[in-house]
């Protein structure tokens, strides 16, 4: 289904690409690391970026390079191992596909000679579709912007598709299910998605991207969740995301099927990316 159709931003504002890395046995030595630095060089690295991105480092194509973190990870509904059980994640992002298409496609020269592979989930940023001005003051207003790979070392990235009913749900009706409920007398009943991920507002930034050709469609996710945070969030994180899955709490999630929830740690440059855990 098409955004137009459900009441939904058609506006795209960047995108970007997760290319899951599974290497082979092929020796990964220094010269394919030397290569694989060589890709971002016009590029803004965004490991060492603290804040948003300038326009011009967007409009250029930004990376971030990230280890896996094996022993974190963990399957959920919707079996993939090419993401579940690869050894690292490149992160791009930018205005423009191009840039970041170049990228994945000289990426995949570089490393298959060495029997290694990619795996691509592609998104696209859009504005927010469910959010008033009030739910951006309580949700976005005070939460944490992006920073350095120092300082937030941990990432996690939540692919996931919404069910057929939820697409067949009236506007409104979805909607409802970001609130919280009250019964008759005005009693708390359901937390809602807001209130049920709002330990996560001041400690994980939060990224999320929408699938390019529309939503519901065979071979996609619709939504591919992207976090940093520090060490000591981790257990924030693993919260915010039981919080969400309690379906007592947060009906939503009885129309959310999920990928793998993968974790890495980001690090600076392709030979720390290379080297296995």
């Amino acid at each position: 289904m098409q955004p137009q159709d459900l009441n939904m931003t058609t506006t795209v504002t960047g995108h970007q690409l997760f290319l899951f890395v599974t290497l082979g046995d092929g020796e990964s030595d220094g010269k394919l690391a030397e290569a694989i630095d060589l890709l971002g060089q016009n590029m803004e690295n965004v490991h060492d970026v603290d804040g948003p991105p300038s326009d011009e480092a967007f409009a250029r194509g930004r990376f971030q390079l990230l280890r896996a973190e094996s022993a974190l990870t963990s399957e959920q509904q919707i079996i993939h191992p090419a993401v579940s059980e690869s050894h690292g994640l490149i992160r791009l992002e930018c205005a423009t596909f191009e840039p970041i298409g170049e990228y994945e496609s000289e990426l995949r020269k570089l490393i298959e000679p060495f029997g290694s592979s990619v795996e691509t989930l592609a998104g696209v940023m859009r504005p927010r579709s469910y959010t008033s001005h009030a739910m951006t003051q309580f949700a976005y207003a005070h939460a944490m912007p992006p920073g350095p790979g120092d300082k937030f070392p941990l990432a996690a990235v939540t692919p996931m598709n919404k069910t057929e009913a939820w697409w067949q749900m009236d506007f409104l009706h979805r909607e409802s299910f970001f609130l919280p409920r009250y019964d008759e007398n005005e009693n708390m009943v359901v937390k809602g998605h807001a209130l049920a991920s709002a330990a996560g507002v001041p400690g994980i930034n939060r990224r999320l991207v929408h699938a390019p050709e529309g939503y519901g469609l065979e071979g996609s996710y619709d939504f591919v969740g992207y976090f940093e945070f520090a060490e000591a969030d981790a257990p924030v994180f693993r919260e915010v995301m039981a919080g969400l899955r309690d379906t007592q709490q947060n009906p939503e999630w009885k129309y959310v099927l999920e990928g793998p929830e993968w974790w890495g740690r980001r690090v600076r440059t392709a030979k720390e990316f290379l080297t296995r855990g």
